[in-house]
């Protein structure tokens, strides 16, 4: 016996923080949005430690989310802003320091847990009458049956059908395998080492990130005296840095901070994940669209990843909202892979050319880099220019 289609206008696969966005986004344009996920999701409690796995929200990013109301319920939970951003090369003069007073903003931007996010994220998707969950259920299938509308086939025998579907699934997308778009994919050789520490001094509000032999270490701000780490190094490196014993990580990761922040003792487990670029060969397919992860994947040395899926989902609203086109038209979908694929190859780049510049040890390169940095640091105009591109508002 063949199972009953539930229609919809709009399918979301992945209920992370770029899927849930979406889903609360357009439920303010569409009245039929299905959000699927094959994970139950755990709410944070006030009393959770804080999470290994955070992000450096950015202005555009709080726009959008102050927007769908959610972003006091964010601030209620647990962030901190930072005003200022410090960037030096270990034992070196080369730094570059952004301020929010060389703007018009009063930060710029916040240091959030994912799970506090996703908390005040799924909340606000509880409270949209017109956003139907499935939770726990496997994405099967994806399948045009008509000119119109895509069936999606869940495991349990659940069969949706929408006009436009959504991948915001992450980097291992089964959207992107069901319409069977490539993905190219770079590997760093590289993991991320994530852990909690406190700072014997005051983080004065300011993210941190030192250019060490190693590879980049971020010190994001938390909460008073409580600071996130992530570091970027060699898989050998990164073993090291895990196994040895809490006194030994914290003397070895003070000396590489330079002590900025005095010592820093670990407060959590230690973890790693490994560290790779990525892009989809095509952000769209007939009536599916690639957001977030399952589109392009940057490194993690500037914070801005989830930014740029944020950003998909608010140009992808933006185009739909703007259009007089029948939902899924090609001609809508078009504008949207054209804008936001050149843009985050292009952050992809660039972030990819940073690193690489900074780990070439060479006195020639050392030299240079040193020069170029700090003229940087000394120019106002250009200092603004890269920060509206991190920050994603006018300055």
């Amino acid at each position: 016996m063949v199972s009953s289609v539930t229609e919809f206008d709009i399918a979301i696969v992945g209920a992370g923080a770029v899927g849930l966005a979406a889903a609360c986004q357009l439920a303010q344009q569409y009245s039929r949005i299905a959000l699927i996920d094959y994970k139950p999701f755990k709410p944070w409690q006030s009393n959770d430690d804080y999470g290994l796995r955070v992000s450096a929200i950015n202005l555009a990013s709080i726009e959008l989310l102050t927007e769908l109301d959610i972003w006091h319920e964010v601030q209620a939970m647990r962030a901190c802003p930072y005003q200022s951003m410090h960037v030096w090369e270990y034992q070196s003069d080369t730094k570059i320091d952004f301020d929010c007073n060389d703007t018009s903003h009063a930060m710029l931007g916040a240091i959030v847990e994912n799970h506090v996010l996703l908390t005040a994220m799924q909340e606000k998707v509880s409270e949209q009458a017109n956003i139907s969950q499935f939770n726990g259920y496997a994405l099967q299938g994806l399948s045009a049956v008509s000119g119109s509308a895509m069936l999606i086939e869940l495991d349990n025998s659940v069969r949706l059908s929408a006009e436009l579907v959504l991948g915001a699934d992450g980097q291992q997308s089964k959207v992107r395998e069901c319409i069977g778009v490539s993905q190219q994919a770079t590997h760093y050789q590289q993991l991320g080492l994530v852990c909690t520490v406190k700072t014997e001094l005051d983080h004065q509000q300011t993210a941190w990130q030192c250019f060490t032999p190693d590879g980049p270490l971020a010190l994001l701000p938390l909460d008073d005296h409580i600071c996130s780490i992530v570091w970027s190094v060699t898989e050998d490196k990164c073993q090291e840095l895990i196994s040895i014993s809490d006194d030994q990580f914290n003397k070895e990761v003070s000396q590489a901070f330079e002590y900025k922040l005095g010592q820093l003792e670990v407060r959590s487990e230690r973890k790693s994940f490994p560290l790779q670029g990525a892009q989809a060969s095509q952000y769209i397919d007939h009536r599916v669209v690639l957001l977030g992860d399952a589109a392009h994947v940057v490194h993690p040395l500037a914070g801005l990843g989830l930014n740029l899926g944020l950003a998909d989902v608010q140009h992808l609203s933006d185009l739909l909202k703007l259009s007089d086109r029948p939902l899924g038209s090609e001609r809508v979908l078009r504008q949207y892979e054209r804008a936001r694929k050149s843009e985050n190859v292009l952050m992809q780049k660039s972030l990819e050319m940073i690193d690489a510049l900074f780990r070439d040890q060479r006195e020639l390169f050392k030299q240079t880099r040193s020069i170029g940095v700090n003229a940087t640091n000394k120019m106002l105009p250009l200092k603004l220019m890269f920060m509206r591109h991190a920050l994603g508002v006018p300055i």
